[in-house]
């Protein structure tokens, strides 16, 4: 009997291409925890696919989670490395 290979909704299909700016030791986390992904899942992983797949996690985890990635962010800023404007 044939396999029937779904089709993922063209709906969920759809990216947009956004421009970030990292620091080289956070390419080379993200190039890790790609390679990393690629061995476990046994394909290609790309690093946008971590990204977003980190958002995802993080939005699922609520609060906790969102509550951590804030403090990085602000390690982020007073690092000096400022993204954005000041409210």
């Amino acid at each position: 009997m044939a396999r029937v290979k779904k089709s993922i909704p063209r709906e969920e299909l759809q990216l947009t291409v956004q421009t970030v700016t990292l620091t080289p030791d956070v390419i080379e986390t993200l190039r890790r925890l790609s390679q990393e992904a690629s061995d476990f899942i046994g394909r290609k992983v790309s690093s946008s696919a971590i990204v977003r797949a980190l958002v995802r996690q993080i939005d699922q985890q609520g609060p906790p989670a969102a509550d951590a990635l804030f403090i990085e962010v602000e390690k982020e800023m007073k690092a000096g490395r400022i993204w954005g404007k000041k409210k």
